[in-house]
């Protein structure tokens, strides 16, 4: 009885560290959310050139969502790294406006640590430095300013 018990408790372990690591954005952090003027398209694609111009590497895009990373911050004195990484999920809204959701995550690497840890985040500069990237963004587009769809 006892030998069954033991593999059982076993596969627990595993499947409970394969849950905390098997995604990045996690639900049960609510995300930040804004309501901007433009349609569907227009709002994903300033998403896209707004993490550009916060020097993002675009990972994923399909329309309507956006997935990009910061640039790896190392530190020699903590034997650390650290990188933001970010969601956007964009829904149509009332005439002319979009809902934006983002999700911001830390992924930290540490030697100390003996691995990567990934945490969502609930509060962090970047929410509102990306809106205020985003609400310019589009408000140049609407301008007729810069518009470049890359």
């Amino acid at each position: 009885m006892r030998i069954g018990i033991v593999p059982a408790f076993l596969l627990c372990i595993l499947l409970t560290g394969c849950e905390s690591v098997s995604g990045s954005f996690s639900e049960a952090v609510p995300p930040q959310v804004q309501l901007v003027e433009g349609s569907r398209e227009e709002v994903y694609f300033a998403a896209q050139q707004a993490f550009k111009r916060l020097d993002f590497v675009l990972t994923r895009s399909v329309m309507g969502q956006v997935e990009a990373a910061s640039a790896i911050h190392t530190s020699e004195a903590f034997g650390n790294s650290r990188q933001q990484i970010a969601r956007v999920v964009i829904r149509e809204a009332e005439a002319g406006k979009s809902e934006v959701q983002l999700w911001v995550t830390e992924e930290t690497a540490s030697q100390s640590m003996g691995g990567t840890r990934r945490q969502p985040l609930r509060e962090n500069g970047l929410f509102q430095l990306y809106f205020a990237m985003l609400q310019q963004v589009l408000h140049e587009r609407s301008d007729g300013g810069p518009s470049g769809k890359s």
